[in-house]
């Protein structure tokens, strides 16, 4: 490997590195919301270190270009402003041979980001979810909070004391049934859980039963216990009846496809659907290289005068890429008008970096 490319790869990883570690870092802190609702179902220090690692894969997406940007950016404006640019070019390089290696790595860094984005963040969140049922399914008191992973579908639930995720008083539960579709109410005065037991202290059950005659009313049955009894773990039937259901975002590439094939047949063209979630995978995978060509274009300086033209340039396509990647995801349900905002910027990127390597080999400012 000639001395350049190994000079500028050293570099260019180095603020890389450090970007993303810090990235992960402070949006960490961002799903501490999350990783407090998991820690609160009373999972042990290995489950919790777990679920923080499966946290990760979500934020890298986003933090594997913006890392990109800053460290492309970052060398090309210091090679800039110490003349080491003027000098190699002077040498008889033009820009082309010179910002290769970075062309090259921006362009495998963004196959990674692609790979995490649509394999390993997937993998990642069916994951998460799994060790949330495991938690709620042996702590079903976990699932009378207000703030919590899982969502029991059809259910309104309240009370008054919630202690530990081990105790709860005046409990007020309210469920559909799909089968019959009626709805059904349980109070009561104290919940507890013991040795993988639910135990229920004065408790009432209010539930309808269906005439045998179409035209009269539901007959109501009301049932009062002093004492109930049930096995935690019983509550997991509940949770998978009640829809554990995959959606797009939770599947990777290759299901994605084979789902359409299911659904559609073979030789059936996408699902408009599925082509919104491989764009907005596809536009993370393509930022890494986007943000790479733009760093390099922003970076690059050949007047003697500091200016802040290209940081500005540069913040400002990463502010266009963020906002119309936030803005199609609020109109996922226009998928195609969705697809086309998750490509947009990308276009545009290539075409300003373009011009700008073009403005600066002929010495333009």
């Amino acid at each position: 490997m000639p001395l350049l490319w190994r000079y500028l790869l050293r570099n260019y990883f180095k603020v890389f590195l450090l970007c993303v570690t810090g990235f992960i870092s402070v949006l960490l802190v961002t799903r501490f919301q999350t990783v407090a609702r998991f820690a609160a179902t009373g999972a042990s220090k290995l489950y919790i270190l777990k679920f923080v690692l499966y946290q990760i894969p979500f934020i890298l997406p986003l933090a594997i270009p913006i890392s990109c940007l800053i460290a492309a950016f970052l060398l090309f404006q210091k090679m800039s402003r110490s003349r080491e640019l003027t000098a190699i070019r002077m040498a008889g390089l033009g820009i082309l041979p010179i910002t290769f290696p970075l062309i090259v790595c921006g362009a495998v860094v963004a196959l990674l980001n692609f790979t995490v984005v649509s394999e390993v963040t997937p993998k990642c969140r069916a994951l998460s979810k799994t060790l949330a049922y495991q938690m709620t399914a042996s702590n079903p008191l976990c699932l009378l909070q207000k703030d919590t992973l899982i969502k029991l579908k059809n259910t309104y639930v309240d009370m008054q004391v919630l202690k530990s995720g081990k105790y709860a008083e005046d409990v007020f539960f309210i469920t559909r049934t799909i089968s019959n579709q009626r709805i059904g109410l349980m109070l009561a005065k104290k919940l507890s859980l013991q040795n993988e037991r639910l135990i229920g202290s004065e408790v009432t059950f209010v539930s309808t039963v269906e005439p045998k005659e179409s035209d009269c009313f539901d007959h109501l049955v009301i049932e009062n216990q002093a004492e109930m009894q049930t096995q935690a773990e019983e509550l997991s039937k509940y949770l998978h009846s009640s829809g554990w259901s995959f959606s797009f975002e939770n599947l990777n590439l290759r299901r994605l496809l084979a789902k359409n094939a299911v659904e559609q047949g073979v030789d059936a063209p996408l699902d408009i659907r599925i082509v919104e979630e491989i764009s907005r995978r596809l536009t993370l995978g393509i930022a890494a290289f986007s943000f790479t060509l733009l760093g390099i274009a922003c970076g690059m300086e050949i007047s003697r005068q500091l200016k802040l033209k290209g940081i500005l340039w540069a913040c400002g396509f990463m502010v266009l890429f963020l906002v119309s990647f936030i803005m199609a995801k609020s109109i996922r349900h226009n998928p195609m008008q969705s697809s086309l905002l998750y490509l947009a910027p990308h276009p545009l990127i290539l075409l300003f970096s373009l011009y700008s390597f073009n403005r600066i080999a002929k010495g333009a400012e």
